[in-house]
């Protein structure tokens, strides 16, 4: 077809018009569809077949197209295995080995069955479609991420079944198509058990440290850190086809791997959230839908026959699952629905299949093309059930599981030195309430004297640099640069002004230790302020963060800052995946264990009971390069003030000058207060 005024052939051959057309197709279509209130995923896939070969053919399956098809495929599998709670899935591996063999068993077994004695099929080719319509693809994860909800307690489990569906129904490919070349035998099983060695050993234990150097000795470069990504991605991809397993598996084990190395808050994760959901994803969505062909349902009974029965069996066979899964293992209704919803559509892994049985000659065009219309309807029932359970759930958790801290909260960040900045942006990140919808505020306070014009502009670019590395984490910052007689003043006044509830600030690298805790400024500040202080010193890239020992005083559980600042460690360490020890009182372990409890999160921590002045001695022997020391001090006259906290700056000074280092202040202003109160 041919538009003769602009010379415009259909389908589209220009490079420039079809980028266009799918930018077009990505802007419009979500938004419309939800103004009819239904999943943003069915419109790009529809989108994909009113403008596909089979629709109003203006994109043809040309091979620029699928290229940003298969990238938008592996992307949203790496997707699903970096956003994975490493955490929850320890603590959840028995429930998803069990729903993955359900929701692989039961949809195999049913669909054999019906195949081969029903619709007479062969049995190499029943056992081809059984796969099939066993496997699943994660299509409707981006409704869960959008949600908020990826780390829940069955998106994990769900996950994990995904990873022994497919890989189970892969292998069953991989047996069928070397069966066709009477290859099948002992040393088959012996090279594709030596390949998928190699794989994991690439994937799971290179790689890792590949990326470890790289972060360690490029951080901060946010352009080459989001090519390392992709670059580890797609080399796991293609890995995994040298190993004849699926790429997609690649793209996801790739993804497990980089887990713990991307917090999820940082600036890297964030860039790889944007571009996928905003480009590579929708691509392989439009993808899917330019395979659907509705012509095929008004050629004969036959095939209707076919799309119907496998559409029942696929439907009803991983419901059956979802539905076992939360007998066995109490989950709620909802929760069910979401395990189906996510467990239910068939794209890459079912095509793929089908399409690689097409061209072995095993099974026919017909049933090749009732797999694509199966395609379409599964992804619209997952679709439409994940985000309606997803919502259910989303609010539940809200309602289920109060942050104790203030939801307004607002931290202030001093700014002195560049280096510094991305630090003490990030940590303030972390320990940001998630609910809390103020900006950081990164200040400055310039001594005022003959040179505070020059020092305001100087600082002024410091600050902007700062907003930049916030904004880059999808938070606000407020910039202020502020006029003062001295640094502690300044900064005391601004955390009345500002209604500030912690203060986030950097070593002083160029005065010793001992020095900066007992100098003028901490000193001067923590007199004139009770929030809680925070004092970073982070020598490795926070994503690098192994094991986090944390030092605790004797009766610091009574202090008014302790749940705010257990709260914040806790979340240190779930977005770094990293394990946290707490030294201190038995009473003190107790106190944090029921703060546990009220979180209903798997957290791997640990308690080593031991007197407050033999902690940092034991530790210096345990800990090592990539781990933080957290130090919980305390003011004078304060009810965890302990003689013994004195000699602690000659200690880090000693024992953990090349360590990475957080001295917590805990807030302490209302004990003030009610002391004050009782002394009149």
């Amino acid at each position: 077809m041919v538009w003769p005024l602009l010379k415009i052939s259909f389908p589209l051959e220009e490079p420039v018009l079809i980028f266009a057309l799918v930018l077009v197709i990505i802007l419009v279509a979500p938004p419309l569809f939800q103004k009819l209130r239904m999943p943003e995923i069915i419109g790009l896939i529809l989108a994909g077949v009113a403008v596909g070969p089979h629709g109003l053919n203006l994109l043809s399956e040309d091979l620029e197209f699928s290229i940003f098809g298969t990238i938008g495929l592996l992307y949203l599998m790496f997707l699903a295995g970096l956003e994975i709670d490493v955490k929850d899935f320890r603590k959840n591996k028995e429930k998803s080995i069990t729903f993955g063999l359900l929701t692989f068993s039961l949809p195999f077994g049913f669909t054999l069955a019906v195949a081969h004695f029903a619709l007479d099929f062969s049995w190499m080719a029943s056992l081809l479609i059984s796969a099939m319509i066993a496997t699943h693809t994660l299509v409707s994860y981006p409704i869960v991420s959008n949600l908020g909800i990826s780390r829940n307690r069955v998106i994990n489990v769900g996950i994990g079944g995904t990873i022994i569906t497919d890989t189970i129904a892969l292998l069953i490919l991989a047996v069928i198509a070397e069966s066709t070349q009477g290859e099948i035998n002992l040393m088959f099983w012996l090279r594709f058990l030596l390949y998928f060695s190699v794989f994991v050993f690439i994937v799971n234990w290179v790689f890792p440290r590949l990326s470890r150097w790289f972060f360690r000795n490029y951080d901060g470069q946010s352009s080459l850190e989001y090519v390392f990504v992709l670059t580890v991605v797609f080399i796991s991809a293609v890995v995994a086809e040298f190993a004849h397993i699926e790429p997609i598996i690649g793209a996801f084990f790739a993804g497990l791997a980089l887990n713990r190395l991307i917090p999820h808050n940082s600036p890297l994760m964030n860039r790889i959230m944007f571009i996928g959901h905003t480009l590579f994803i929708p691509f392989f969505l439009i993808s899917v839908g330019m395979l659907v062909d509705f012509g095929i349902l008004f050629e004969s009974r036959g095939i209707l026959l076919i799309i119907g029965v496998l559409f029942a069996l696929a439907v009803i066979s991983k419901y059956l699952a979802a539905y076992l899964t939360q007998k066995i293992f109490r989950y709620t209704l909802p929760e069910r629905h979401l395990l189906f919803g996510l467990s239910n559509a068939r794209a890459a892994s079912a095509i793929a299949i089908i399409i690689v049985g097409f061209n072995m000659g095993i099974v026919q065009e017909g049933v090749m093309n009732a797999t694509i219309i199966l395609v379409l309807f599964t992804c619209l029932i997952s679709s439409l059930v994940t985000e309606r359970s997803g919502k259910k759930i989303a609010y539940a958790q809200q309602v289920q599981m109060p942050d104790h801290r203030e939801t307004e909260e607002r931290i202030l960040i001093p700014v002195s030195k560049p280096d510094t900045i991305p630090e003490l942006v990030s940590f303030a990140v972390m320990i940001k309430n998630r609910k809390s919808e103020e900006p950081l505020f990164p200040i400055t306070i310039v001594p005022d004297d003959e040179k505070a014009a020059e020092n305001v502009a100087y600082y002024s670019r410091l600050l902007e640099k700062a907003q930049v590395h916030a904004s880059a984490t999808d938070h606000m910052a407020r910039i202020i640069s502020r006029v003062d007689t001295n640094v502690a003043d300044g900064l005391a006044r601004s955390i009345k002004e500002l209604h500030i509830n912690k203060l986030v600030m950097g070593w002083h690298g160029r005065m010793p230790t001992v020095d900066f805790f007992f100098g003028t400024l901490l000193e001067n500040l923590l007199m004139r302020t009770g929030k809680a202080v925070y004092v970073v010193k982070l020598l490795t890239p926070v994503n690098l963060i192994d094991r986090i020992h944390v030092m605790m005083p004797p009766a610091v559980e009574y202090e008014v800052g302790f749940r705010d600042w257990v709260t914040d460690i806790l979340d240190v360490g779930r977005q770094t995946n990293s394990s946290v020890l707490f030294w201190g009182h038995i009473d003190t372990h107790t106190s944090i264990r029921s703060i546990l409890q009220e979180r209903e999160t798997a957290e791997d921590t640990d308690y080593r009971e031991m007197e407050c002045g033999e902690i940092l001695h034991t530790i210096s022997g345990e800990i090592a390069e990539n781990d933080l020391l957290v130090v919980v001090k305390a003011r004078r006259n304060t009810l965890s003030y302990n003689k013994e906290l004195r000699n602690v700056p000659e200690l880090l000074d000693r024992y953990f000058n090349r360590n990475n280092i957080v001295v917590i202040y805990p807030e302490q202003e209302i004990v003030y207060k009610d002391a004050l109160d009782v002394q009149v």
